[in-house]
């Protein structure tokens, strides 16, 4: 067989060389393949934001929005049979510190074991969510701000899975989005909230 020859005149850097060469070439089409079905999906909202569709290897496709003062991105990813599909709204306006914000449940508790617990200083809110912190100090006084209070509940209470910085900037997520999610009148609404979160 030919196959079996080409396999047998090979030596193993070669066919090292080659996978890897296979599995990068598989990897490209794929996320560029992904990145057109997400502009697909985003360009309608684009276009009605007044907002420009970036797209780079390393970031993925996102819509750049910039009338809120600092630029926030909006991105997509489309999931699968076992992962769920997500929604991010990242502002870039770094706040010093990292810190995640999630609801209490008993996975999250036993995985979320990174930095130091905060508290918000509101009990109905400790009660519910579970903040972490490399810096609790400087997260507990960020956050007890009356503003930045409601914009948690509001995201919360809108089904997103968490709220979190680093060194970028501020983001919220959401897994498993709907259309209904994508629709100006909504996007205006988190970008507003999103807004009001990391403002200064």
């Amino acid at each position: 067989m030919l196959i079996e020859k080409l396999l047998e005149d090979l030596d193993i850097p070669t066919i090292i060389v080659v996978a890897i060469v296979g599995v990068s070439l598989l990897t490209y089409i794929i996320v560029k393949i992904s990145g057109m079905v997400v502009k697909k999906k985003l360009a309608p909202l684009a276009e009605m934001l007044n907002a420009e569709i970036k797209s780079t290897f390393m970031a993925g496709t996102y819509i750049r929005i910039l009338n809120y003062g600092p630029e926030i991105r909006l991105r997509l990813t489309l999931g699968g049979k076992d992962n769920p599909s997500f929604l991010f709204l990242e502002l870039l306006n770094p706040v010093g510190f990292n810190f995640r914000i999630m609801k209490k449940q008993a996975l999250n508790q036993i995985l979320f074991q990174w930095g130091e617990e905060v508290q918000f200083g509101d009990a109905s809110l400790d009660e519910e969510y579970i903040i972490r912190s490399d810096k609790p100090y400087e997260a507990n006084s960020y956050l007890m701000d009356s503003r930045r209070l409601d914009a948690v509940k509001y995201f919360f209470e809108n089904n997103f899975t968490s709220i979190e910085a680093n060194a970028k900037g501020v983001y919220v997520k959401k897994a498993n989005y709907k259309d209904e999610d994508l629709v100006p009148g909504k996007v205006g609404s988190y970008l507003d909230n999103l807004n009001s979160f990391s403002r200064m």
